[in-house]
C-alpha cells in the first residue's frame, strides 16, 4: 500500500509513536463508555438516546476497536470524531426537549441525487445548490449544527463552528493529500448525508472509513434499525430548517442505492436523481477511492477486497433499485436518470432537464451562474486521480459481464 499511496512524512512519523510502544491503543484508547462518559460530563448532559442507539453505539466503537486495525491517527480521528458526535446528540436532544415545535417542521418533496461513487453526484449536488430555492446541507453545518452555548454572539458562534468543521474536515486532505483530487474538501461546500447520518452509529460513515465485520453482521439481521437512521435523517434536517426560510432540501449520498425502500418510506414524496455512468470507469474509481479512504486510518488495507467490492456491492445495488423501479416497490415516475457524459459535455443543459423533469422553475440567467461557477472550478483542478484495474484485483472483462444489463437497462454508454 505504501506504494500506491505515499503518506507525507509528519503522517508516518505519528503513526510510529504507535509501533513504538507496542499498540496504538496505548496511546488513544477508543473505549464507548469512556468516551460517552466524558462527553456527558463535558456538557452536563445524560440524555444521548434510547437503549438501542446506546447498544449501537457501543457496538460499533468495540467493533472499530478490536477488528479496524486503525494506526494511531486513524484512532485519534475515530476518537475526536466520535466524541463530537456525542456531544452534538446531546445537544440535539437537549434542543429537541426545549423546542419540541422543531420536530413538527415538514420535509416536503426533498430531491435525493443518487449514484454510485465517481458518477459526478459531488458536482451535481453543488450545481444544483446554486439555485437559491433549494438548500443543501453544508459541511460546516452538519458538523455542528447548534450553536456551542459559550456566551458567544451568534455571528461570533458561527464563525467559530465553521472554523471548527475546517480544521477537522480537511485535515483529511493534510494526511492524504490525494483525497482532493478525488473529492474537494471544504467546509463551506454542500455536502453528502453521510456527514450528518454518523450521528447514528449505525449509519454507512463509520464503514466507509474503519473495517467492522463484526459490527456488520450484528447490523445486518436488524434492518428495522435502517429505518431509525432515516428518521434521524428527517429530525436533522427539522433541526436546520427550523426558523429558516422553507426550501426544498438538495441530499445526496452514494449509500442510499442500497436503502430506496426505507428512503422512500421516510420521504414518499421524495424525488431521486439516479446519475449513471460507464461502469469501465466507475468501479477502478471507486475501489482506489474506498481504498484511499480506509487507508487514510489503517496501515492494513486490501484494495483487491475493495476492488471485489466496487464490483460486485456496487452491481448488486444497480441491479436491485432497477428491479424496484420495474415491479413498483420505488416509484419509478419519481426518479429522475441523468449521465455524467450529457452533464461534462453541457452541464447547464443537463441541469435544465432534471428541472424539466421535477417541474422547477428555472431561474433567469441561471445558466451563466452554472458556467461562471464551472470556470472557477475546472476539472483537474487538485490534480487527476490515477487508477488502474490491476491494482484491485479486477478484470476489464469481468465487469462488463457484472454491469451488462445495467448499461443495456440505462443506455449507458462506454467512454474512452
Amino acid at each position: 500500500m505504501s506504494a500506491l499511496y505515499r503518506r507525507p512524512d509528519w503522517v508516518r512519523r505519528i503513526n510510529k509513536f504507535g509501533l513504538a510502544v507496542g499498540d496504538p491503543a496505548l496511546i488513544v484508547p477508543l473505549d464507548p463508555g469512556e468516551m460517552l462518559a466524558k462527553a456527558r460530563a463535558s456538557l452536563g448532559l445524560r440524555d444521548v438516546g434510547d437503549d438501542e442507539w446506546i447498544e449501537s453505539y457501543h457496538r460499533r466503537l468495540e467493533s472499530i476497536d478490536r477488528e479496524s486495525r486503525a494506526h494511531l491517527l486513524g484512532r485519534l480521528l475515530g476518537r475526536a470524531e466520535t466524541i463530537r458526535v456525542l456531544e452534538t446528540q446531546l445537544r440535539l436532544r437537549k434542543h429537541w426537549d426545549e423546542v419540541p415545535a422543531v420536530l413538527d417542521e415538514p420535509i416536503e418533496r426533498p430531491i435525493f441525487v443518487v449514484g454510485t461513487p465517481r458518477t459526478g453526484t459531488s458536482i451535481l449536488l453543488e450545481l444544483l445548490a446554486l439555485d437559491p430555492q433549494l438548500r443543501a446541507p453544508i459541511s460546516w453545518e452538519s458538523h455542528h449544527p447548534l450553536p456551542h452555548g459559550t456566551g458567544r454572539s451568534a455571528e461570533e458562534d458561527r464563525t467559530f463552528r465553521m472554523s471548527l468543521a475546517e480544521a477537522e474536515q480537511e485535515l483529511w486532505a493534510d494526511i492524504q493529500p490525494e483525497l482532493m483530487s478525488l473529492h474537494e474538501l471544504r467546509s463551506d461546500l454542500p455536502c453528502e448525508c453521510t456527514h450528518f447520518m454518523a450521528l447514528d452509529f449505525t449509519a454507512g460513515y463509520w464503514s466507509m472509513l474503519y473495517e467492522t465485520p463484526g459490527f456488520d453482521a450484528w447490523a445486518n439481521q436488524r434492518p428495522h434499525l435502517v429505518t431509525q437512521g432515516y428518521r434521524a435523517h428527517r429530525r436533522f434536517l427539522q433541526t436546520l430548517q427550523y426558523g429558516q426560510a422553507r426550501k426544498t432540501w438538495l441530499l445526496k449520498t452514494p449509500s442510499h442505492l442500497a436503502t430506496m425502500t426505507s428512503l422512500f418510506a421516510e420521504y414518499p414524496d421524495a424525488i431521486v436523481v439516479h446519475t449513471h455512468r460507464d461502469p469501465m470507469k466507475v468501479v477502478p474509481s471507486a475501489a482506489s477511492t474506498t481504498t484511499m479512504l480506509r487507508w487514510l486510518r489503517s496501515e492494513e488495507v486490501d484494495p483487491i477486497a475493495q476492488g471485489l467490492m466496487a464490483q460486485h456491492g456496487f452491481g448488486f445495488m444497480l441491479d436491485q433499485v432497477r428491479q424496484q423501479r420495474v415491479d413498483g416497490t420505488i416509484p419509478d415516475d419519481q426518479i429522475v436518470d441523468t449521465r455524467y457524459r450529457d452533464l461534462i459535455a453541457e452541464p447547464a443543459a443537463a441541469v435544465r432537464k432534471i428541472y424539466d423533469r421535477v417541474g422547477l422553475g428555472w431561474p433567469d440567467g441561471h445558466e451563466d451562474v452554472i458556467i461562471g461557477y464551472l470556470r472557477d472550478k475546472p476539472r483537474g483542478k487538485f490534480g487527476s486521480h490515477e487508477y488502474d484495474f490491476a491494482t484491485y484485483g479486477l478484470d476489464p472483462d469481468e465487469v462488463r459481464k457484472t454491469y451488462a444489463s445495467y448499461v443495456d437497462y440505462y443506455g449507458v454508454v462506454e467512454e474512452e
